[in-house]
């Protein structure tokens, strides 16, 4: 449940587009073609999105738990 509270604060760090990428393509399981098409992006900015997103969620993971996730 803590590392549940921890993500989902992270998730709310991220910007709106960042954050809604994410969670449609990670929590939602939709492909890049069906998250263009709900986002109206070229799918060359969805997956840029995704790549931008999982990056900043994991430096805010680290910086969150004292950069302990890197052991991972």
């Amino acid at each position: 449940a803590e590392e549940r509270e921890r993500v989902a604060r992270a998730l709310q760090a991220l910007s709106i587009d960042l954050r809604e990428t994410l969670v449609l393509r990670e929590m939602e399981g939709l492909s890049y073609r069906e998250i263009a098409a709900v986002m109206g992006s070229p799918i060359g900015t969805v997956m840029s999105r995704l790549t931008r997103a999982r990056a900043q969620l994991r430096r805010i993971l680290q910086a969150d738990n004292g950069g302990a996730a890197r052991a991972r």
